[in-house]
C-alpha cells in the first residue's frame, strides 16, 4: 500500500534521533573536555552527534518522497532480540566463545536462507574475533571459556 510519506525513513529517521540525542544527554554527566584533552564523555557526546545528524539526513527525504507502509517482521525482531538476552545470561557463566557462539546460532534463525555450515563457521570465526578483540586486545576480563561456575 503506497503512502503520501516513505514511513520507513521517517521511523528509522526518528529513532536515529532519539537514540543520538540519549547518547549526547548521557554524556552530560561526565566532563566533555576538549578536542586536545578529551574527557570521557567526549567521545558519546560526538558520537551521540553523528547518529543524531544521519536520523536528520534520513529523516528529511522520507518527510517528501512517497513509500510503501512499513510492515513489521516479528520473526527477526524476536530472534535477534532472544539472542542478545541469551548472550547476556551465558556470558558469565560460562564465557565469551560460548556466548558468542549462542548468539550466533540463535541469531542465524532470523534469516529463512540461513545456511548450517556457514552458521557454523560465521560462529567459530565471531568467538575467535571476540577473544582476540576483548580478552586479549582490550583486557577486559571476561573468560574465553569457564569451567566451573
Amino acid at each position: 500500500m503506497r503512502s503520501a510519506r516513505d514511513y520507513t525513513d521517517i521511523i528509522g529517521g526518528l529513532l536515529l534521533i532519539a537514540g543520538g540525542t540519549w547518547f549526547m544527554l548521557y554524556s552530560t554527566g561526565y566532563n566533555i573536555g576538549s578536542l586536545r584533552r578529551m574527557g570521557p564523555g567526549y567521545f558519546p557526546m560526538v558520537i551521540g552527534g553523528l547518529v543524531l545528524l544521519f536520523g536528520v539526513l534520513v529523516l528529511l527525504p522520507g518527510l517528501f518522497r512517497a513509500g510503501q507502509l512499513p510492515r513489521p517482521e516479528w520473526r527477526p525482531f524476536l530472534t535477534i532480540s532472544a539472542s542478545i538476552l541469551l548472550f547476556a545470561l551465558i556470558v558469565e557463566r560460562f564465557g565469551l566463545i560460548p556466548a558468542t557462539v549462542a548468539l550466533t546460532l540463535v541469531a542465524a534463525v532470523a534469516d529463512n536462507q540461513s545456511r548450517v555450515l556457514r552458521t557454523v563457521i560465521l560462529a567459530a570465526a565471531l568467538s575467535a574475533v571476540a577473544v582476540g578483540v576483548f580478552t586479549q586486545g582490550l583486557g577486559i576480563p571476561i573468560p574465553a571459556i569457564r569451567w566451573s561456575y
